[in-house]
């Protein structure tokens, strides 16, 4: 998430500009993993929506089916598309104020979300294309494809993840890009994944059975293999790439999607790789240096497949253990390596799409586990495709617009004990963190076993409106025990930093912002430049061995 750094070249001139703005905050991790790489063969796809500060609370919304088409209206552009008919129903996870539905606009801003046919998608993970590219094939800021609007035009329309990427590449190339981004598509048999290329230009590509795939604000794709199973492109993308001086096809050197197309440099470095570089570590067995240029774009995970719970626990990930902990060692902004959880993710999620069966059968077959607010210290929460839209629990659809904390939705509940727990990190963080997961492990190894059980027999013998009632009973009890955990762990936090009592909301959000503040890891392209003057800052030269991840702390420990 994260609004991309803006770009209308239209001369070598605008190209310069492109390269002294200011880049705003780069935002999100992704996390892809294709059936062959999963323990039960289940797709997951999962993204931190990070965006700016910690105050623009994040919930759960239905959008029934719709018959006859509609028209779309982005909030952040003038982008208008009339979406055809008939609409099937959708699940998002909108962030933000601008899923405000009171607000009359768009419940647009949508981050996640699956729909009835079991297509999930996740938009988006924002990319830095080229200055080069961006000259040659300016964004269309004013009325392209955003994030703003990418869920909440696709899910109405698809019944695969193969569909959703081709038609997220068709709307690119009829009305452009507004920013340069990456989204994550997943059905029960494949994953997929877009990036842009430039303003009307991009690739999509399924990833290879029995791989996993890391995104880190920084386009991944290599080499363009154009007609490949499994390969999309836009039409034209190698013309363009030759005309524009992007490619020399008679170096005899394949178009290479990175090379020709994205933005590289310090920032990217820092920003990007070691995000990339630590999770295929962890889960991959790659090496602990990282030479970036070399990291490769699919892996086979090692020792073991994934499960969700291994991909939660990358999306938490914040050099825990190592010398580059922030949070930890309280050293922002000295520290570069940006960590993958942030105190400004507004959102996390990891979805897991399964093979329909007679154990999961279709209303279970996709789960949204949502963590709303920062998974660090945050509960995921599973949510079926098959939870009715007007039984939604209030802990989940509900939450007071930005800056107002209320009672009841887990996303301030949590920000609740976020404030407290940034206020003494090393003291309260890993209790706080350890609770969390004995709650979702109780809850996934215990409770959920135990209901998609009761849930078959009840659809078998009783019929589908006794299934749904189970369903709706689980979803809300999961929800309750989450707010309550989220509360005891606030109430305990208090009496761990020697407070007489929580103190008040107008207190915890001046705490939380500036906890937000503190921890923004927001680069700049003053940072860019910085960087540049100072090699030993970064985290490989170009060319070198690499950085080792997990180095001994120097003398800030001493």
């Amino acid at each position: 998430m994260g609004r991309a750094w803006r770009c209308a070249a239209l001369s070598a001139l605008v190209a310069l500009l492109v390269l002294l703005a200011a880049r705003p905050a780069a935002a999100c991790t992704s996390y892809i993993v294709a059936p062959g790489a999963s323990a039960d063969g289940s797709v997951i796809i999962a993204r931190n929506d990070d965006g700016e500060g910690a105050i623009s609370p994040s919930s759960l919304q239905y959008h029934p089916a719709r018959q006859g088409p509609a028209v779309f209206r982005a909030n952040l552009n003038r982008l208008q598309l009339e979406l055809p008919g008939p609409g099937l129903p959708y699940l998002s996870l909108p962030a933000g104020p601008l899923c405000d539905a009171a607000s009359g606009r768009n419940t647009s801003g949508e981050a996640a979300g699956v729909n009835e046919a079991g297509v999930a998608i996740s938009a988006t993970e924002s990319i830095y294309n080229s200055a080069a590219a961006l000259a040659a094939d300016p964004l269309n800021e004013e009325t392209g494809i955003i994030e703003d609007a990418i869920p909440s035009i696709i899910l109405p329309q698809v019944t695969s993840a193969r569909q959703g990427a081709e038609l997220l590449g068709q709307l690119v190339s009829q009305h452009g890009a507004g920013e340069a981004f990456g989204v994550l598509f997943a059905d029960a048999r494949e994953a997929w994944y877009l990036e842009t290329a430039s303003g009307h230009h991009w690739m999509a590509q399924r990833l290879p059975n029995d791989t996993f795939f890391i995104s880190a604000n920084q386009g991944r794709f290599q080499e363009v293999e154009e007609g490949k199973d499994g390969v999309l492109v836009s039409p034209g993308l190698r013309r363009f790439a030759a005309e524009s001086g992007l490619w020399d096809p008679a170096s005899g050197q394949p178009l290479n999607f990175f090379q020709a197309f994205m933005e590289d440099g310090p920032l990217d470095w820092n920003y990007s790789y070691p995000r990339v570089c630590v999770l295929q570590h962890l889960f991959g067995g790659c090496p602990a240096s990282c030479n970036a240029p070399e990291v490769p774009t699919f892996l086979r995970p090692t020792p073991e497949r994934l499960t969700p719970q291994a991909v939660m626990a990358a999306m938490r990930n914040h050099w825990e253990g190592t010398s580059h902990d922030p949070y930890y060692y309280r050293i922002p902004p000295a520290e570069v390596w940006r960590p993958i959880t942030l105190l400004r993710t507004g959102m996390g999620h990891v979805t897991v799409a399964r093979p329909t069966s007679d154990d999961v059968p279709d209303a279970l077959a996709v789960i949204m586990y949502a963590a709303m607010s920062t998974p660090k210290l945050s509960p995921f929460v599973p949510v079926y495709k098959g939870l009715p839209g007007d039984a939604l629990p209030p802990e989940l659809a509900t939450a007071t617009p930005q800056g107002e904390m209320d009672a009841v939705s887990l996303f301030w509940r949590a920000r609740r004990l976020q404030a407290l727990v940034f206020q003494d990190w090393r003291a309260l963080a890993l209790p706080t963190a350890e609770a969390i997961v004995a709650w979702e492990q109780q809850v996934d190894r215990l409770e959920r076993p135990v209901f998609e059980a009761r849930y078959v027999h009840a659809l078998q013998h009783k019929g589908e409106t006794a299934a749904t009632k189970l369903l709706v009973q689980f979803s809300h009890r999961v929800a309750r025990e989450a707010g309550a955990l989220l509360d005891g762990l606030t109430v305990d936090a208090a009496r761990r930093l020697g407070l007489p009592g929580v103190p008040s909301d107008d207190r915890l959000l001046q705490l939380l912002n500036e906890a937000a503040e503190t921890y923004a890891f927001e680069p700049t392209r003053a940072d860019d430049n910085a960087l540049r003057r100072d090699k030993r800052a970064v985290w490989h030269g170009k060319g070198s061995a690499g950085a080792p991840l997990f180095a001994a702390r120097a003398a800030a420990t001493e």
